[in-house]
């Protein structure tokens, strides 16, 4: 029954002051405060006597040693969630909140005094429920119909089985009293719990989330996690108290019905009627910031934790409802502002360092025995279905991983007073512990050093006439597809020889974000059930389908692609791999503004496209747009005249033979006018003693294969009037100048090999003064501001191991 009272006010220290004045039958009650004056340090004041100040001092270190555990896990591929309970641990009373520490920096034990810390407490519960409410926002139940019997299985035993196993490993590990007996279900909970963000982060981190392994872990986890919340509320419900045990079951599962069928369909339609384009009105922002606290309230009120009210209030949102936008703004402000205290809090009651040897032996054994449950019955469910030991044992260690749920098991057992402070931080060593080990466990056992091999096949100039062309065009912003798509529109696709193009948006993974692979259908649909990405993506789908609807035997699939800047050329190039891909189109890492300047978009686009141009499996093409996008559109074509006109700049050497093949595919094209300079040594200068030149002479072989490859090229263009070869004699770099500057300036795209690898007396002094590598000593210099041509540049590099000079 619900006592009348739970509402009741609590008493103040307060005191009462009879007024000296007219009023002196008034009573005036004041209550005590500890702000500090206006005037601070001036007037001799320790602003740590003030709750603010304190505030803030504590906020500045515990982000310090969060950040600061975040860059030191970084080069070990350890999960946010491992560096940020490591993190809360040294915060607390294991390190700078420790007796010594107090002793020796008086200060430090002013800030974190036990008086001191219920603010961070309080903000730290606060950062809790708006994180959780973004774990459940982001967890898509819809993906539930799609889990096989293998994931289903492998889900709901990787829960019971350690629930009961944690369960009686708390009750055989030590002798608890009798009222800490309950406390064998927080951790049963603990253990049954798998982190789904985490093993995202871990998947990311290692390139392994697009494999076989990788999609039944995540569906494994997925239903993991919704068996964990079930057994989490059972042991709320029964721990609460034996007479309103039913009673908070009960009420907990109304709270979830009515969500459902209330207040799930009454927030779809404010938030749909409220909606203006991609933003939404700040009142309508507001309610669902407040209605996270509500929930979290009637849960708590009914006598379960208030985190299962927020989660149930994210879980009945659609995850592509509230856009990327405002996940981004939320995350930033609760998950890395405002959850650290909560690790800080949790760190502040354990207390590691008071243990003894015989402590640490239990808590080393409880660490590894709690990996056998999920193990076990892992493998035995995988030979049940015929795979692998390898695999099977590699998804158990998986599904030990754990999250911030397990830590939340472990704290509301705590709260509840069924748990001591020893069996808290012996179960919390075990779930950090288990964290940290995955992640190289994993490494060791299943990710294998990639190498990616090249084929004769994949490079232009090997390409049959009547072969399929293949080609990866990479996004990062939209202002590139212009350009990108009216280059793919002049590649010249027939039916003899039709083009195929995988249009790949590359986007950073953030922390909140689960790396996927995700492929847009007609329409944007997706088929990992995410149809709202990122605002660009409408206008990525409407360019290919323009695209794909003007040139008849041009077919587009527009895939998205989330992984790190650091190891997101690995995407670009398996995905190259595996879709058999001859050329792959980046876009330069600079733009052009309106005055005809180049500025950097993004600093790591370039270390995108060095990456790639390193290991890529076939020929790489960059693109750098200065008004190419808007060519063909904005001149008139009558069928006679040439709307695009190609300089292709020929000198010598594998890039410039791969640059001239898709030049030639290019000239093919009815709006396309190709001239064709090859610059050819003068031997003459060379044998009138010129040591530098006969030093960099290029070799007699190579140059054999160039007079080979231009002869053929000839000959297939010797009736084509769209096409002008011409010859020029040159001795040094100063000379190749000259030779491109007299070209004129009529010329909407220029089409250079890279040459990185290829040394020749025509290019002497032009690498030395290269800003820009990727595009090697031509491209570069038709970049500069010193040569008067706005035109497009396309630099071309075949495979790398074909071009040993490539890398960089």
């Amino acid at each position: 029954m619900v006592k009348p009272n739970f509402l009741k006010a609590p008493e103040l220290a307060s005191y009462n002051v009879r007024g000296n004045g007219p009023d002196l039958a008034v009573d005036k009650l004041c209550y005590l405060t500890d702000t500090i004056t206006d005037n601070g340090i001036w007037e001799e004041i320790n602003p740590l006597d003030s709750k603010l100040p304190t505030f803030i001092f504590q906020l500045a270190i515990v982000l310090f040693v969060t950040r600061l555990c975040l860059l030191l896990l970084k080069p070990l591929r350890q999960p946010h969630f491992a560096a940020e309970l490591l993190a809360g641990i040294l915060v607390g009373s294991t390190a700078i909140a420790s007796e010594f520490v107090r002793k020796h920096i008086p200060t430090l034990g002013s800030i974190f005094a036990a008086s001191r810390i219920m603010m961070m407490e309080t903000v730290g519960n606060l950062g809790l429920i708006y994180h959780v409410f973004l774990i459940g926002l982001e967890m898509d139940l819809r993906a539930l119909t799609n889990v096989g019997p293998k994931a289903l299985c492998i889900g709901i035993s990787g829960a019971l089985f350690p629930f009961f196993f944690g369960a009686s490993l708390y009750t055989f590990i030590a002798e608890y009293p009798e009222h800490f007996r309950w406390g064998c279900l927080y951790w049963g909970a603990a253990l049954s719990v798998t982190g789904l963000p985490v093993i995202a982060e871990i998947f990311a981190k290692l390139k392994l989330l697009h494999s076989e392994i990788g999609r039944i872990a995540m569906s494994s986890a997925l239903v993991n996690d919704i068996s964990s919340w079930i057994l989490l509320v059972l042991s709320l419900a029964i721990t609460s108290s034996n007479s309103s045990m039913y009673l908070s079951l009960f009420s907990a599962i109304f709270f979830i019905i009515f969500s459902i069928f209330v207040i799930h369909p009454a927030l779809l339609w404010m938030i749909r009627k409220s909606r203006e384009g991609e933003d939404y009105s700040e009142a309508t922002i507001c309610i669902i910031l407040t209605m996270v606290l509500a929930c979290g309230l009637i849960t708590d009120i009914c006598g379960v934790s208030s985190v299962l009210g927020a989660f149930v209030f994210g879980l009945i949102i659609p995850s592509d409802l509230l856009g990327h936008r405002f996940v981004l703004m939320l995350q930033g402000f609760a998950s890395d502002l405002l959850l650290p205290f909560y690790y800080a809090s949790l760190g502040m009651r354990t207390h590691v360092g008071g243990f003894n040897r015989e402590d640490m032996i239990v808590m080393v054994l409880v660490s590894f025995l709690s990996f056998i449950p999920k193990i076990v019955c892992t493998i035995a469910i995988s030979y049940f279905y015929r795979m692998s030991l390898h695999e099977g044992f590699t998804l158990g260690v998986l599904m030990n991983t754990k999250g911030l749920i397990a830590v939340l098991a472990m704290s509301l057992g705590r709260d509840h007073t069924v748990m001591n402070e020893d069996g808290f931080a012996v179960m919390l060593f075990a779930i950090f512990f288990m964290t940290i080990v995955t992640s190289p466990i994993v490494n060791f056992l299943y990710r294998r050093t990639k190498k990616f091999l090249p084929s004769q096949h994949r490079v232009l100039q090997n390409l049959k006439p009547d072969v399929e062309l293949r080609i990866l065009t990479c996004i990062h912003e939209v202002q590139t597809v212009a350009g990108i798509t009216t280059l793919l529109e002049i590649s010249h696709a027939s039916r003899r020889s039709p083009i195929c193009i995988f249009a790949l948006q590359l986007m950073q993974l953030k922390k909140h974000a689960t790396a996927l692979l995700i492929v847009h259908g007609a329409g944007g649909t997706s088929s990992e059930s995410f149809s709202r990405v990122d605002g660009q993506i409408d206008q990525l789908i409407a360019a290919f389908n323009k695209l794909e609807h003007q040139t008849p035997m041009l077919s587009v699939q527009l895939l998205t692609a989330i992984s790190p800047y650091g190891t997101m050329h690995e995407d670009v190039c398996s995905l190259a791999e595996e879709k058999q891909v001859t050329l792959i189109i980046l876009p330069f890492h600079k733009r052009q503004t309106i005055h005809n300047n180049m500025e950097e978009m993004n600093p790591a686009y370039k270390y995108v496209n060095n990456n790639t141009l390193a290991i890529a499996p076939c020929t790489v093409g960059i693109l750098v747009d200065r008004g190419f996008g808007t060519l063909l559109p904005s001149k008139i074509d009558d069928c006679k005249t040439r709307s695009c006109k190609i300089a292709m700049i020929f000198i010598g050497g594998c890039d410039d033979r791969e640059a001239l093949a898709y030049a030639l595919r290019m000239a093919r094209h009815a709006k396309v006018a190709l001239t064709v300079l090859r610059i050819i040594l003068d031997e003459t200068s060379t044998q009138n003693g010129d040591a530098d030149l006969s030093l960099t002479m290029e070799d007699e072989a190579e140059k054999q294969v160039d007079d080979s490859f231009v002869n053929e090229f000839r000959q297939k263009v010797k009736n084509d009037v769209s096409v002008v070869c011409t010859e020029e004699m040159s001795s040094n770099g100063a000379e190749t100048v000259k030779i491109i500057r007299s070209l004129g300036q009529d010329f909407d795209l220029y089409v250079v090999g890279r040459g990185l690898g290829f040394f020749s007396p025509l290019k002497g002094g032009l690498d030395e003064w290269s800003d820009c590598p990727e595009l090697g000593s031509i491209g570069d210099l038709l970049l500069t501001s010193d040569f008067s041509s706005t035109a497009s540049i396309l630099v071309v590099q075949q495979h790398a191991e074909f071009n040993p000079g490539s890398s960089t």
